[in-house]
């Protein structure tokens, strides 16, 4: 395996598994605690989904080089979701996290429910990469 694919590989794995959960209750309670009515999107909702995207291009480098590469189980179920999950937990955090959040009637609670979400679709996602 060529070290930059492996390198590749394990920086997505222990972002996705260790450090982007985390990520996800550790904002989720921030953002619940400092919520204010009107205010503007503080930091962290604002740089949270551009760390999800980070996560999904590796992700998606590192599955684009393994199909170029001659790896057939990342095309066959249940694999072939991981990739789609990937790239749904994306577009779920800059819809959840954008000026027309779906959840902002919830008030303090519309971002820890976002990143509810958020956290069952990198888990599932962590657990459909272990299974493969």
């Amino acid at each position: 395996m060529d070290p930059i694919f492996a390198a590749v590989r394990q920086i997505h794995a222990i972002f996705g598994r260790e450090v982007l959960s985390v990520l996800i209750v550790v904002a989720a309670i921030y953002l619940a605690f400092t919520y204010r009515p009107a205010a503007p999107r503080s930091p962290v909702a604002r740089i949270f989904p551009v760390l999800v995207d980070i996560q999904a291009t590796l992700g998606l480098i590192y599955w684009l080089v393994g199909i170029f590469s001659g790896i057939t189980y990342f095309l066959a179920f249940p694999f072939i979701l991981h990739p789609l999950l990937g790239l749904a937990t994306a577009v779920v955090g800059h819809i959840f996290f954008g000026p027309r959040n779906p959840f902002a009637n919830l008030g303090r609670w519309s971002a820890p429910a976002a990143l509810g979400i958020m956290l069952v679709l990198v888990l599932s996602n962590v657990m459909i990469a272990t299974m493969a």
